[in-house]
């Protein structure tokens, strides 16, 4: 190796070079000098740098480079998490992906794989990794197909580092083949960690970079565009006796006849060995689907956005991080520049991605924060997101998903639906409480968006010419009977275990200040329970009572109207309270749904019912048996709570059964509901 830095030119013996080795090695440090000299007084043009000297290495003295005003520049981690989310972007642009892949595995088999620079040797190692490799290449790829091609080296020289050897062109020779001309690019492994990461990231198919040709480069396009295979479906048979195979002229018992040809094979995937079509299953087919939709890269998160988030661990791996610096002075970048309170970039990140300075990395759908190797693993093996799938939102990571957490839950405070001077039916944003009968004819904010996806603000405002439920409809009313002390007093009741629980029907939902039709036979002993009500704001499923405000969109008043005469005595209803209380708009609420900003905490609210003025129930949540969280956790027990459901949460003591004399309901009587913070109800019975 006459051009290497670790020969020297000297005419002394081996045992002279023992005796005398600071002697050597001045002479040959010297004699590499200048050759080195020699070399770049020969060279008009400094040659291309290699893949090699580019690359960050995994050793500290390449790693720790010293900054331009000589402090320390880079740690090892932040050089790291760099080398690793500049693969990581490759691979995450929003280009498509090709689904099925043509792969050529090129071994070297030559002598020098048997060098012992790494431990194993690089031939042993090579082994391993390409059993690896296969394996992850056909998990990833099912319906893709490979070759492997063995030889004696690609190339060899005695010069590494010399900018034409013949190294250096074999290797550019395949990336030119393989790649797309010119812009291919390869990398030589420094260590064999380094080895092994890079020969798996080749395992995930490569974007596919388009760019609209001009009209003299069509030709040549449509060349290099790859031709479509040609796919089917086959269909299942199941033979009694055994019958030959056509792929591997084995007699098997059942198998898969070609959707073209009928010819048997026994296993799939695979080409047919008569007409040569490509036999697959639809799960294949599915399996590589994350490859035209990949996850979106995650941003970096700097410590203004941690300070806001309060992040204290990967929601992956549950590893600690590091505490944002409690000084005002360490100012970060992004806020110098203007995007403080956590604002992300949503463009494309730079070429180069740089490393996050609070170490976490944010998911810009569910906004979970997340370390480095968690970033990696989500994207180049999971191809979702751990956070959006464990909040059981069926919409999270969608662009146009706006109830992806609870602080885009709750772009609102009061939530109202009405009519605007247009006719059309829209929402809004009351910015604070109003007596109900004032908000029409008002003016509000308007908001985008809907109970199932979430609601953000917009820029326009519009008058309220009809006030209507809250609510367009619920799948749902789910309804507490016996939840407060005083009632269950009142009503010489034995307080339940558990929650008492009945159901009203959605056509039962009626407006804030909808007139309510009571039909003949309901009339006699019509009664009223005022109620506060909640509305669930994403689908949800084992709640604990401690995290119920995760999946709560908010709260209302709510007004659960009774026929008495079909609920008791229990000769007459069984027991059973749902029929009594499930007529056409039995059940109005409104005038808007509170946000969980506006109420934190639904236990310590006062609220009355007034009957044509007269105060009849009057109460504090706080003499609930069982408290909304507690309410929550029993009914998601096992059972699914969609988007929209309401639940009354129970009525307090003054209801008209118990009064003396009795205070049932007649035509025209006004009944009223008002929550702090929340607003009232008016609704006019009407004796049909």
């Amino acid at each position: 190796m006459p051009d290497s830095d670790y020969s020297f030119d000297g005419e002394g013996s081996e045992d002279e070079y023992v005796g005398a080795k600071s002697r050597v090695s001045s002479s040959r440090a010297q004699s590499t000098a200048n050759k080195r000299q020699k070399r770049a007084e020969s060279v008009k043009e400094a040659p291309r740098r290699h893949a090699w000297e580019t690359e960050y290495s995994r050793t500290v003295e390449k790693t720790i480079q010293p900054a331009e005003d000589g402090t320390l520049g880079q740690s090892v981690q932040e050089r790291e998490e760099e080398r690793k989310r500049k693969r990581l972007r490759k691979d995450t642009k929003p280009f498509q992906r090709g689904i099925i892949r043509h792969v050529v595995l090129v071994l070297d088999l030559s002598e020098a794989m048997m060098e012992k620079d790494m431990r194993p040797n690089r031939f042993i190692t090579m082994v391993n990794y390409t059993q690896d490799y296969i394996r992850e290449f056909f998990e990833q790829n099912p319906i893709s197909q490979m070759s492997v091609l063995e030889c004696a080296g690609v190339g060899t020289s005695d010069t590494i580092p010399h900018a034409e050897s013949r190294h250096t062109r074999g290797h550019r020779e395949i990336v030119t083949k393989t790649n797309a001309g010119d812009e291919g690019e390869y990398t030589i492994a420094t260590d064999q960690e380094m080895l092994k990461e890079l020969l798996l990231a080749t395992t995930t198919p490569p974007v596919i970079r388009q760019t609209a040709p001009a009209a003299t480069e069509a030709p040549a396009q449509s060349e290099s565009v790859a031709a479509l295979m040609m796919m089917g479906f086959p269909s299942r048979v199941i033979e009694d006796q055994l019958t030959m195979c056509a792929c591997h002229g084995n007699l098997t018992m059942g198998g898969y006849t070609c959707s073209r040809c009928s010819a048997k094979v026994c296993s799939l995937p695979i080409t047919c060995p008569s007409c040569q079509l490509t036999l697959l299953l639809s799960t294949h087919l599915a399996r590589s689907y994350h490859h035209l939709f990949p996850l979106r890269n995650w941003s970096t998160v700097s410590w203004a956005r941690a300070r806001e988030k309060g992040s204290k661990e990967c929601v992956g791996c549950l590893a600690a991080f590091g505490n944002p610096p409690s000084s005002s002075k360490e100012r970060t970048a992004a806020e110098q520049d203007g995007e403080t309170n956590g604002a992300k970039r949503d463009e494309e990140d730079s070429e180069e991605q740089k490393a996050s300075e609070s170490g976490r990395y944010e998911c810009r759908a569910c906004e979970s924060h997340f370390c480095i190797d968690c970033d990696m693993f989500a994207h180049m093996v999971l191809h979702n997101c751990p956070g959006c799938l464990g909040r059981l939102d069926t919409g999270a990571g969608a662009a146009t998903n706006f109830n992806t957490s609870s602080r885009t839950m709750a772009a609102f405070e009061r939530l109202i639906r009405f009519e605007n001077d247009e006719g059309k039916i829209v929402y809004g944003n009351l910015e604070k409480e109003t007596p109900t009968r004032e908000i029409e004819g008002s003016e509000v904010e308007l908001l985008e968006g809907g109970v199932g996806k979430g609601f953000r603000k917009t820029v326009g405002r519009a008058r309220v010419v009809k006030l209507l439920s809250p609510l367009e409809t619920t799948n749902i009313i789910l309804c507490v009977g016996l939840n407060y002390r005083r009632h269950a007093e009142e009503s010489k009741l034995q307080i339940p275990s558990n929650p008492a629980i009945f159901m009203k029907p959605s056509d039962a939902l009626a407006g804030p200040l909808d007139r309510i039709p009571i039909p003949p036979t309901c009339q006699s002993q019509l009664d009223y329970e005022g109620e506060l009500t909640i509305i669930i704001g994403k689908d949800c499923k084992n709640i604990s009572a401690q995290n119920y405000k995760d999946y709560i969109l908010g709260y209302t008043v709510g007004n659960d109207i009774s026929a008495r005469n079909y609920q008791l005595p229990t000769s007459v209803s069984g027991g059973q309270f749902g029929y009594a209380k499930s007529f056409d708009k039995f059940a109005p609420i409104g005038p808007c749904i509170a946000s969980t900003t506006v109420i934190p905490d639904p236990q310590r609210l006062s609220y009355w019912t007034k009957v044509n003025g007269e105060k009849r129930q009057e109460t504090g949540t706080d003499d609930m048996i069982y408290s909304v969280g507690q309410i929550v956790e029993h009914l998601s027990r096992g059972m699914t709570l969609r988007a929209g459901t309401a639940i009354m949460t129970g009525t307090p003591s003054g209801v008209g059964l118990f009064m003396e004399p009795k205070g049932f309901l007649g035509h025209g009587d006004v009944v009223e509901v008002h929550v702090e913070g929340i607003g009232s109800i008016v609704n006019t019975m009407v004796f049909e």
